[in-house]
């Protein structure tokens, strides 16, 4: 082999390398950090009758989410439950709207427990399914707590103002 192949071939393998390492290198992970003040804008509750305080929900919330790096977005959120005497599991997706009308939704189960003055305590986690405008391509998890501030009562017009705190993991595509 002579020298003008070698070196055609060295250059090669340099590019390839390039480009396989390239694209292998993750986008470095960040964390955001939010308070979602919500409050319940539509619920159906439904006894299943098999054993006293046993019911199945379904609804949706709505509110602000503060964040830490002072962005502020619109919080919507769907879920259903199945507890028992205030115990048992949720899930469902939350939507996030910023200013900007950007985007990202997240997908969620928690665990519902009765807190003080019988007020519903949360604490779950989700991941991200879609983002749009500066989070297009969004991936990564989330964690959340949180605690009603008032009791639901559908018939004294008590909307269960709650607020979560939550915790993001995530990547977005290089761009």
């Amino acid at each position: 082999m002579d020298t003008k192949n070698s070196l055609w071939i060295f250059v090669g393998c340099i590019i390839i390398a390039a480009l396989f390492f390239g694209f292998i290198i993750e986008a470095k992970a960040e964390t955001m950090k939010w308070r979602a003040s919500t409050y319940i804008n539509q619920m159906e509750i439904l006894p299943v009758g098999d054993t006293e305080g046993h019911v199945l929900f379904m609804g949706s919330r709505k509110g602000l989410a503060h964040f830490e790096n002072g962005d502020v977005a619109v919080f919507v959120n769907w879920w259903t439950g199945d507890v028992t005497k205030g115990h048992g599991p949720n899930q469902g997706y939350v939507l996030y709207t910023f200013e900007d009308g950007s985007t990202f939704v997240g997908k969620f189960e928690s665990t519902q427990s009765p807190g003080p003055k019988g007020f519903a305590l949360q604490k779950g986690s989700g991941k991200f399914i879609k983002g749009t405008g500066r989070f297009e391509g969004i991936q990564g998890d989330l964690t959340f707590e949180g605690r009603s501030l008032a009791p639901y009562s559908k018939e004294k017009g008590l909307l269960s103002d709650m607020y979560f705190d939550a915790v993001a993991t995530y990547t977005l595509p290089r761009k």
